[in-house]
């Protein structure tokens, strides 16, 4: 799992940068900036217990949730609004879309 794990966190990590990195493309959308704080919630969290996943089973039912969570957020909020943001700045949405294909096709998070 903590290879699985890493990559999905990699991906989250890239997703956040690129936001970070240019607030002014989408700070005036209400609802991207509410799912991306959200979204910014579970990548804390993620990081925060990163160190304990093989450590305790809960933990890990934790992680899987969170990681869950952010996905649903990711595909349902952010990448649905992602679009109206391609006429304020291309390359935004570009540097996005690369960091959402660090996702690796079959993720071994434990279910819940």
């Amino acid at each position: 799992m903590e290879n699985s794990f890493s990559g999905k966190l990699a991906m989250y990590l890239a997703v956040k940068a690129v936001c970070e990195a240019k607030p002014a493309v989408w700070q005036h959308s209400v609802a991207f900036s509410d799912a991306f704080a959200d979204f910014c919630g579970c990548v804390k969290r993620l990081v925060q217990w990163q160190p304990t996943i093989g450590i305790f089973h809960s933990a890990a039912r934790a992680i899987a949730v969170e990681a869950t969570v952010a996905d649903t957020i990711l595909v349902t909020e952010m990448d649905e609004l992602m679009e109206q943001f391609e006429p304020v700045d291309v390359a935004f949405v570009d540097d996005y879309t690369a960091a959402r294909s660090l996702e690796w096709a079959e993720e071994k998070i434990p279910a819940v």
